[in-house]
């Protein structure tokens, strides 16, 4: 009797909703629970210890505070990396230029171009950590500049209340439900090739148009680019990714080496067919149907370590096979007597569908070997970076260094009191705007959200 009305009870239909809710609004809930509780334990403990800013502290809360814990972790790491930094050459300038504001707000100056170019440069949380490395220098030495004996006690001040906040944002976060970022990305990893596949068996057989095939390529470089953020930030939380670090850089560039190779294939494909060259197109045909025949099989399925084994074997004996066939249809293309075009088109079309595999099974052994803590392929030469190029990330730096720099020499020339929250503001300006693709736009609304809390602070 008992049993059975436990069975009822599971049953009812309030649990799949609850569970359905749990998954999807619960979370949210669950975050802004944690985030609360992280930030009443960081005042609490900041007015114990009597630090001269709480507020720090709690702000330092609601901006590392993340729904996965990995993300945490990271923007914690880097910030106190960002902000160590920044104390550090602080101290340094207000060593060396103390008594003379001129070469210490030039020097400021270029520190916070350097920090500026290197947030442009790089992605994710590092460029946060150069974001962070180059405003706290203003945020402390500026105040400091009108009395330097104070400025070390500042820094130390400020390191700490921000340490205190990143030290009980993780403990919550690692304590109360934590929510990995392991798991999104084993899911999004294993399924990414099935949808490859299918993209690359519908491009083999020219049943895909052009802009589904623009549209494709442009979702694979952005799930590439999510994986690469994913990766950054699990290697902190999880011990088992972060002993497959490289392999899981080398699967992300290898990746986009295989989507690269195919679009290089798909548009001599294209080309062909649209000049109807039906004479190589004839015997290149049956060398793609071979390779989309062996990947229909992973079409729409995840990729599971044992499948990139069996994906490997199969490439390896489809690509022992290759040459001979290729020869067997290069003299079948000889009897028809092609030109010296139509020649070169298929000896391209090969010579980029052997390069396509290729890739296709270095792909497939990294995959492969993830199943093993320790492997060979761990050991790479060639990481995948996202970097921004260097040209657009020295424009950056220039830019936030003319900034303040201007900034600077006005609040010299005019002894505006308010000059120090000037550069200050024109600091963290430049710095944030230099991680966006449109610094303008970014400055733009920042400026229009500090007028327009500016104008409700007059009413309220």
């Amino acid at each position: 009797m008992i049993t059975s009305t436990l069975h009822r009870i599971v049953a009812l239909p309030w649990r799949r909703e609850f569970k359905g809710w749990a998954r999807s609004d619960g979370v949210t809930w669950v975050y802004l629970f944690k985030v609360l509780i992280a930030a009443f334990l960081t005042y609490w403990l900041a007015l114990r210890l009597e630090l001269p800013q709480p507020h720090t502290a709690i702000i330092t809360v609601f901006i590392v505070m993340q729904p996965q814990s990995g993300q945490v972790f990271a923007k914690s790491f880097y910030r106190l990396l960002g902000t160590l930094a920044g104390s550090a050459m602080m101290v340094v300038l207000m060593a060396l230029f103390a008594q003379d504001p001129v070469p210490f707000l030039g020097c400021l100056a270029l520190w916070v171009g350097v920090c500026s170019a290197g947030a442009a440069r790089y992605r994710n949380f590092r460029a946060y950590g150069f974001v962070l490395a180059g405003y706290t220098a203003a945020m402390v030495g500026l105040p400091a500049l009108a009395h330097p004996e104070g400025a070390f006690m500042a820094a130390v001040w400020r390191v700490l209340e921000i340490t205190l906040g990143i030290l009980c944002s993780t403990a919550v976060t690692a304590a109360i439900l934590p929510q990995s970022a392991s798991a999104a990305m084993r899911n999004a990893l294993y399924q990414r090739f099935g949808v490859f596949a299918r993209f690359m068996v519908e491009g083999l057989r020219g049943d895909i148009s052009p802009g589904a095939f623009e549209t494709g390529n442009v979702r694979f470089v952005a799930e590439a680019i999510g994986l690469e953020g994913l990766r950054s930030v699990t290697v902190f939380e999880d011990p088992h990714m972060r002993r497959r670090n490289g392999r899981l850089n080398r699967l992300n560039s290898e990746f986009m080496a295989v989507t690269t190779r195919f679009n290089a294939l798909h548009q001599l494909l294209e080309r062909l067919r649209s000049e109807r060259a039906e004479t190589v197109l004839e015997q290149v045909s049956p060398g793609l149907e071979s390779l989309a025949e062996l990947l229909q099989a992973f079409t729409g399925h995840s990729l599971t370590s044992d499948d990139a084994a069996a994906l490997v074997s199969q490439l390896e004996f489809f690509k022992i096979q290759l040459p001979d066939r290729v020869r067997s249809l290069r003299a079948e293309l000889e009897q028809a007597l092609p030109s010296e075009a139509e020649r070169l088109d298929f000896h391209t079309a090969f010579e980029l569908l052997y390069r396509l595999i290729s890739e296709l099974l270095d792909y497939a052994r990294t995959h492969a070997s993830l199943a093993d803590h320790r492997h060979v392929r761990e050991q790479w030469k060639e990481p995948f970076v996202p970097r921004t190029h260097w040209m657009t990330a020295l424009s950056a730096g220039v830019r936030a260094t003319c900034v303040v720099g201007l900034m600077s020499a006005w609040w010299l020339l005019t002894a505006w009191p308010s000059g120090a929250n000037m550069v200050l503001a024109s600091a963290a300006t430049v710095a944030l705007s230099s991680t966006t693709h449109n610094p303008k736009r970014m400055s733009f609304q920042m400026a229009t959200g500090t007028l327009l809390g500016a104008l409700l602070g007059f009413v309220v």
